[in-house]
C-alpha cells in the first residue's frame, strides 16, 4: 500500500505581513516564533528570536511591545503576549545562534558603549565575519539597561547571559574605558581601526529651570537610579516626590519604595490618560502605593532652612496646543503646595557630548544629538557611524537595536563597497483588521496573566517582580496567537472554482469574487486547514512550511532508533490545543512509552485521512485519534471533520484486508490526563490479542 499524505506546505511568498511584525522596530519574526512555542517547539523558537534579537531576555521584559498593540487579536479579546513568550525563551533555552557567514574580514570594528545600539551593532558585524571590539565606560555591560533600569524589572543577570551570547560570536568588551579619556578616534585610528560606531545613549537628566532647583534634597532621576542601580542604596527622605510621568518617573518612584520611604508621590503635567508610558507600569507603581498627582505643573520648589519642603503647583490647562506640539498652559490662581523632603526631576534625558570636543567635523543637533543619514547612520565624518539614544534623543530599546543592526549592515556595506538589504525592513502592507462580521466566529480564549510577587514581599527588597510563565502557560498563551497572514492560499492554476473552501470553511473566509473563476482566501483565515484537506484539486496549500499537517511528526517517529521493533506499536495523533508541554500524561508506566508514539498537530482538522494510512504503510499495528471535545478547542469545528475523516480512513482500512478497528477515535477532555493513557494502553492490549488471535 502506498499513500501519499495530501496536506502539503510550500514555503510561499507572503505579500501581507502580520502587523505584529510590522510594528516592531527590529522586524521580529513574533508571528513565526509564538506558532513554534504553540507547537512545543521552544529551542527553534528561541533560536529564530535570536538570530535577530541580540537581548531576547532583557527585550522579553523591558521592551514597550508595539507589537501587542497592533496585535489583531485586541478584536477578538486581548493582544497575544508577545514580549512575556520572548522573556519564557530568553530565560529557558540557550540554543547557539547560527553563523550568518562564514567569512572573516580583516577590518576591525570599534563600538564605543555597551547598550542596547552598541550591543547590537556588535552582534551583527560579529555574525558578518568582523572583529569588533566595545569599549565601555562602566564596569559592566548594558549601558541604561543597567544604569537606569531598576534589578525588579530586569535582573542583572538577565542582561549579563544576553551579553555572553554576543561575546561568544568573538565580541571583544573592554570596561572602564572612557572615550575622549582613554581612547580617542585618533588613536583607535592608530589600532587599525576601520570604523566606528558612537552608541553612548543619554547619561544625563534634564533640569528644571524653575525656583528651588539647587536646593537640598533635588536629586536627578537618572543619576538616583544609577546610585541605586550600582549600590543598592540612595539617600533620601521619608516623603519622596518625583516629577515626571514616563518610565523613568515610575522607576524612580518604585525604587523610593524599595528604600523605604514612606509617602512616594508622583506629579506629572499630563492626565492619566496622556503620561508617556505604558498603562502597566503605572498601574504597578499605583498597586504598589505610588500617590498621582496628574495634570499639575512645578511653578518653584519651596525650601526650608536650604533644604526641600514641597513643590508649588499650577493646575495645566493643557499640555499639547492645536498643533500637537508641547506647549503646557497653566490656570492663574490655581497654586497648592505638595510637601515632600525629597524631590527626584525626571523630566527627561541629555547626552554628555564632551568626548567630542577636539573632534572636527560631527555634526550636532539643537538637541545635542547626533546627526545621521537616515539611511545609513554613518555621521558628517568618514567612517564614523552612530545610533541609538544619542541619535534618537530618547528611544526604546528595540528602536536603539534597530538602529544598531541598520549601521551594522551599512558599516558592512561601506567596506566590501557592496549594498546587501535586510529583507525584513522591506515596505509590506499589512494584514487588515478582522472583518467585524467575522470576529464572532473566532473563538474568545482569556490570555494568561503574568505571575508577580505578592505585594507584601515585593517592597522588600530589588528582587524580579514579574516570575515569568511556566512553559505550559507559555504554550497556552501561544496557540491563542491566529497565525495572522501566514494562513492558507489558493493556487490560481490549479483553483477550479468548484466551491468546496467556501462550504466547508467556519469562519466564512474563501470566496469567489465577481467576475473570477477561482476562489480567494485572505488575511482572516485562522488556518483551521479543513479547506486544504478537502480541497478536491488540492490547489490551497499553507503560505509556511511551520504548518506540517503531521506529515514530517509522524516521519519523525519513525526514524527513532528501534522503532521497527516495536509491536504492537500504536500511533496516537492527538490535538495540540489540548495539551500543554511542561505537564505529563499522569500515572504514564512503561507500557505507554514501550508501545505508543505521540503524533501532535495545531488542529486535527489539517489532518488528511491518508496521513492515518501512511502510519500504517510505515508500520503502525493501530491508531489511535485524541482529538478535543468542542469546547476545549480552538478550532470548534474540528469534531465532525475529524469523525468523518477516520470513518472513511477505517473503510479504506477494511478494504485492504485490515480490521477496521486498528483505527480509532476518541474527544478527550484533556490530552495529558489518564483518558488518554487509558484509550491508548487499551488499544495496545487489543492489537496484542489481535495479533495473538491470527498467529
Amino acid at each position: 500500500m502506498t499513500v501519499t499524505n495530501t496536506c502539503v506546505t510550500f514555503d510561499k511568498k507572503i505579500n501581507e505581513e502580520a502587523p505584529c511584525i510590522l510594528a516592531c522596530p527590529i522586524r521580529q519574526d513574533a508571528r513565526d516564533y509564538v506558532q513554534l512555542i504553540a507547537r512545543g517547539r521552544f529551542s527553534e523558537a528561541f533560536r529564530l528570536v535570536r538570530e535577530r534579537n541580540p537581548l531576547p531576555a532583557a527585550c522579553g521584559r523591558i521592551c514597550t511591545h508595539p507589537c501587542e498593540t497592533k496585535c489583531r487579536r485586541n478584536s477578538t479579546d486581548a493582544p497575544i503576549a508577545i514580549a512575556w513568550l520572548k522573556r519564557v525563551l530568553g530565560d529557558n533555552f540557550s540554543e547557539e545562534t547560527r553563523k550568518i557567514t562564514t567569512e572573516k574580514y580583516p577590518e576591525k570594528i570599534a563600538i564605543i558603549g555597551a547598550g542596547p545600539a552598541g550591543l547590537a551593532a556588535a552582534n551583527d558585524l560579529a555574525l558578518f565575519g568582523y572583529s569588533c571590539t566595545i569599549f565601555e565606560s562602566n564596569s559592566t555591560p548594558g549601558g541604561m539597561l543597567r544604569m537606569g533600569v531598576p534589578p525588579y524589572r530586569l535582573p542583572r543577570k538577565t542582561i549579563d547571559n544576553d551579553v555572553e551570547f554576543i561575546k561568544k560570536l568573538g565580541v571583544e568588551i573592554q570596561y572602564n574605558t572612557t572615550f575622549g579619556a582613554d581612547i580617542t578616534f585618533a588613536s583607535l585610528k592608530e589600532d587599525g581601526f576601520s570604523a566606528v560606531f558612537i552608541g553612548i545613549g543619554l547619561i544625563e537628566s534634564r533640569t528644571l529651570n524653575i525656583e528651588g532647583v539647587q536646593l537640598g534634597g533635588v536629586l536627578k532621576g537618572i543619576s538616583f537610579l544609577n546610585e541605586v542601580n550600582t549600590t543598592g542604596s540612595a539617600r533620601i527622605g521619608k516623603n519622596v516626590l518625583v516629577i515626571g510621568g514616563g518610565a523613568v518617573a515610575m522607576d524612580c518612584a518604585r525604587t523610593a519604595l524599595r528604600l523605604k520611604s514612606h509617602k512616594v508621590s508622583v506629579a506629572c503635567l499630563e492626565s492619566r490618560k496622556e503620561m508617556p508610558t505604558t498603562d502597566f507600569e503605572i498601574e504597578e507603581a499605583v498597586h504598589e502605593g505610588v500617590v498621582l498627582y496628574n495634570s499639575v505643573g512645578p511653578k518653584r520648589i519651596v525650601g526650608k532652612d536650604g533644604k526641600v519642603a514641597g513643590l508649588e503647583t499650577l493646575r495645566v490647562k493643557h499640555v499639547f496646543d492645536e498643533q500637537k506640539r508641547f506647549n503646557p498652559a497653566f490656570y492663574e490662581g490655581s497654586e497648592s503646595v505638595i510637601e515632600a523632603d525629597t524631590i527626584i526631576l525626571a523630566i527627561g534625558q541629555a547626552s554628555n557630548l564632551s568626548f567630542l570636543k577636539g573632534q572636527d567635523g560631527i555634526q550636532i543637533t539643537r538637541g545635542g544629538t547626533i546627526v545621521v543619514n537616515p539611511a545609513t547612520f554613518s555621521t558628517s565624518v568618514h567612517g564614523i557611524y552612530a545610533g541609538g539614544d544619542i541619535v534618537l534623543g530618547r528611544g526604546t530599546m528595540t528602536e536603539s537595536m534597530a538602529q544598531g543592526k541598520k549601521a551594522a549592515i551599512a558599516i558592512h556595506n561601506a567596506l566590501r563597497n557592496t549594498a546587501i538589504k535586510d529583507e525584513k525592513w522591506a515596505e509590506k502592507p499589512a494584514v487588515p483588521e478582522v472583518l467585524p462580521s467575522r470576529i464572532s466566529f473566532i473563538k474568545k480564549e482569556q490570555k494568561q496573566e503574568m505571575p508577580v510577587m505578592p505585594l507584601e514581599e515585593r517592597l522588600n527588597s530589588f528582587d524580579e517582580v514579574e516570575l515569568g510563565f511556566r512553559l505550559n502557560e507559555a504554550v497556552k498563551e501561544a496557540q491563542r496567537c491566529m497565525n495572522c497572514g501566514a494562513g492558507a492560499l489558493v493556487d490560481d492554476n490549479l483553483c477550479v472554482g468548484c466551491l468546496t473552501c467556501v462550504r466547508v470553511c467556519p469562519f466564512e473566509v474563501p470566496e469567489i469574487k465577481r467576475g473570477d473563476t477561482t476562489a480567494y482566501i485572505d488575511g482572516d483565515c485562522q488556518s483551521c486547514g479543513l479547506c486544504i484537506v478537502e480541497c478536491p484539486a488540492k490547489a490551497i496549500s499553507f503560505k509556511t512550511p511551520l504548518e506540517d499537517c503531521g506529515r514530517d511528526a509522524l516521519e519523525a517517529v519513525f526514524q527513532e532508533k528501534f522503532i521497527q521493533g516495536v509491536k504492537p506499536l500504536i500511533i496516537n495523533f492527538y490535538c495540540q490545543y489540548g495539551v500543554y508541554y511542561e505537564d505529563t500524561i499522569d500515572a504514564i508506566d512503561d507500557a505507554f512509552f514501550s508501545h505508543v508514539r505521540r503524533v501532535g498537530v495545531l488542529g486535527l482538522g489539517k489532518v488528511d485521512p491518508s496521513l492515518y494510512l501512511k502510519a500504517f504503510e510505515l508500520g503502525a499495528h493501530g491508531v489511535v485519534v485524541t482529538a478535543c471535545k468542542d469546547d476545549i478547542c480552538h478550532f470548534c469545528k474540528d469534531r465532525e471533520w475529524v469523525e468523518r475523516r477516520t470513518k472513511f480512513a477505517s473503510q479504506l482500512l477494511g478494504g485492504l484486508g485490515m480490521e477496521p478497528g486498528r483505527l480509532r477515535t476518541h474527544f478527550v477532555s484533556s490530552q495529558n490526563g489518564k483518558e488518554v493513557l487509558e484509550l491508548a494502553l487499551r488499544m495496545v492490549e487489543d492489537m496484542k490479542n489481535l495479533s495473538s488471535g491470527q498467529s
